[in-house]
């Protein structure tokens, strides 16, 4: 350490002993801005002017009318259907490429929420997600060719998809829906612009990748920019296409249960109320119902659209008239004998064996789940916020994370660390911020503990990788808010399960991610280790691990934020924090409230999301050397 950077290190740490010394505990609060008025102004301004000013009589609603018109008609086109028909259906797009036991395994997916129970709220669900991902195709695939083809659009539009990568969904439904009320329709237009940004990119990503040398052939022989893009570009970047389609498809079901706050209905709906029961047993039901909606829109969006080189079947003029009388007669022959409804005599559950199985557990490892329960209450998160709300002060932490900031990311990310936690504390949500900030933090460390070991370890055993991947694709297709259902009936309403739901739903990306680094690891550089006389702890340390830390800095990046975006769902549970205050600024009047919470998210969501990022960055060019 040179004499200039000693000198600036005791230089900071004095400043921090003068601040802790002078300083307060605890934001001021009369230096309070309270966004919540002038928020609370606005809504009072669109509830008055809502049927008479031009921007809702020709911007919003008429949006509101599109939307809804597509959401009724795909709900009663659905619902008017006889109940096997949209099986059949399904079965023959997927069968049609050749996968005969996934076209199985997908009809029996359309019917499964019938045979739970849950038959008409599936089909609300899947109109919105239709609705919703038809709708971020439209404006994702053009959006994406525009920012591969422009480069100066792509810069402006990088923030912003940023941005909405890493907000969480809870804070688009505030303005959403001061603008447009309550209902199926703000819950759509959250959803598009929750789920967007991956259509964009992977579109973008696409268009980018395609070789230069097909571009010039075509070039070559006369084709226009237009018809190089419709007969060279948009063919070869399908496949990545088809990623962001499946990518939205999973994004829309992560918000499937939040947009129930805004009276969505459907499935979210129904999860919403074995929350409020404690019944894991639906919830898990439910769960699963949710779970097939999405692997059906998933899997029929990729029968639909013809890879290059496929061997599909593509089936003549003929055989098209002949497929389509026979779905029409079948229609046709289910109306009338009045076969359009399910028949519920046919269903089941099984949601009384995992209620008896989560009470078992529950009172049978009571002595460990009890300890644990007020140990991570009393010993870390209380002693934790203490810390940050009145034994340091403010001005101690907002200059210590300006300069731990710093030193990793440089000046700019400090100044916006410095600027946000001010804001945080401006706007009132300092004690809530500092709530939220320690449940994350924990569960981060937790999942730290246990995601990265498990990745390094599936990285060099490939036989165990692909045995384990099944289990991690379907903690990762769960509706989040469920995972927390049976830790409730374990540790009781408040924080822990919160805690303990974020560590299990941020698990898998962090599993999957370091496990990809650790297998990306070139193999001269293994193989020169291990001429050296290396040991295989030796290369794993001293080779796997440091060239896999770009990739596992990106792992813990992923679950930070789903574990801040699960501390937000977890305030349903009684977890407290920025995640209560949301829910009750969306389920009350006061869109205030609301405001300031979205603020304090946003700010956090983006020092946290950009740290991580800045560290991968600076740790990737010694990686690739």
């Amino acid at each position: 350490m040179s004499k200039r950077y000693r000198t600036a290190l005791f230089a900071v740490l004095a400043l921090l002993v003068g601040l802790q010394v002078v300083g307060s505990g605890g934001f001021p609060k009369s230096w309070n801005i309270h966004l919540s008025d002038p928020v609370n102004s606005w809504q009072s301004w669109i509830r008055s002017n809502r049927s008479q000013h031009w921007l809702f009589s020709y911007v919003l609603n008429p949006i509101t009318s599109v939307v809804e018109f597509g959401l009724d008609k795909t709900e009663s086109f659905i619902a008017w259907l006889p109940w096997f028909i949209p099986a059949i259906i399904v079965f023959a797009v997927i069968a049609r490429t050749g996968k005969w036991v996934v076209a199985s395994f997908a009809a029996f997916a359309v019917i499964y929420p019938g045979i739970v129970g849950v038959w008409q709220e599936s089909i609300e669900t899947i109109s919105l997600m239709a609705v919703s991902v038809g709708i971020c195709i439209l404006l994702g695939v053009p959006i994406g060719i525009w920012t591969a083809l422009n480069k100066r659009a792509e810069s402006i539009l990088r923030p912003l998809l940023d941005a909405m990568q890493t907000i969480p969904a809870t804070v688009y439904l505030i303005p959403i829906v001061l603008l447009f009320g309550i209902g199926k329709v703000p819950a759509s237009i959250a959803t598009v612009i929750y789920a967007l940004p991956p259509m964009v990119r992977l579109t973008s990503l696409g268009i980018q990748q395609v070789p230069h040398s097909a571009i010039e052939a075509g070039q070559m022989f006369g084709a226009t920019k237009r018809q190089i893009l419709a007969r060279i570009q948009l063919p070869l970047a399908l496949p990545s296409i088809i990623a962001g389609i499946n990518q939205t498809v999973m994004m829309a079901l992560g918000i499937v249960v939040i947009a129930t706050l805004v009276g969505a209905g459907g499935l979210g709906q129904e999860i919403m109320q074995t929350v409020r029961q404690l019944s894991p047993g639906r919830g898990l039901v439910v769960s699963l119902a949710v779970v097939s909606v999405a692997f059906v829109l998933d899997r029929v969006s990729l029968a639909l659209v013809r890879k290059p080189g496929s061997t599909q079947f593509q089936p003549s003029r003929k055989q098209w008239f002949a497929i389509t009388g026979t779905l029409v007669a079948a229609t046709i022959v289910g109306r009338l004998l009045g076969w359009h409804e399910f028949p519920f005599s046919w269903g089941t559950s099984f949601a009384d064996p995992v209620d008896t199985g989560v009470i078992w557990f529950r009172d049978t490892f009571s002595f460990i789940t009890r300890p644990f329960n007020d140990f991570i209450v009393r010993d870390v998160l209380i002693r934790s916020q203490k810390m940050l709300n009145g034994t340091l002060t403010w001005q101690f932490i907002v200059v210590a994370a300006s300069a731990l900031v710093y030193a990793i990311a440089g000046w700019k990310l400090s100044l916006t660390t410095c600027i946000g936690i001010v804001l945080i504390g401006l706007t009132g949500r300092w004690p809530d911020a500092v709530d939220t900030l320690s449940q994350t933090l924990v569960a981060v460390l937790i999942s730290i503990l246990i995601a990265l070991p498990i990745g390094i370890w599936l990285g060099r055993r490939p036989r165990a990788e692909a045995a384990l991947s099944p289990i991690l694709d379907s903690l990762q297709t769960i509706p989040p808010l469920i995972y927390a259902i049976p830790f409730v009936m374990i540790f009781t309403v408040g924080p822990v399960p919160g805690v303990v739901a974020a560590v299990v739903y941020s698990i898998p990306p962090g599993i999957r991610l370091t496990s990809l680094g650790i297998q990306q690891v070139n193999k001269e550089s293994i193989e020169a280790a291990t001429t050296f006389g290396a040991t295989d702890r030796q290369v794993l340390w001293g080779v796997r691990i440091p060239l896999a830390m770009p990739s596992i800095i990106l792992a813990i990046n992923q679950m930070v934020m789903m574990v801040l975006a699960m501390a937000i769902i977890a305030g349903m549970v009684g977890g407290g924090g920025l995640g209560y205050r949301s829910i009750e600024a969306l389920t009350g009047a006061n869109k205030g409230l609301g405001a300031e919470v979205g603020v304090a998210i946003v700010i956090m969501a983006t020092i946290l999301d950009r740290l991580t990022q800045s560290t991968a960055k600076r740790l990737q060019a010694p990686a690739a050397i």
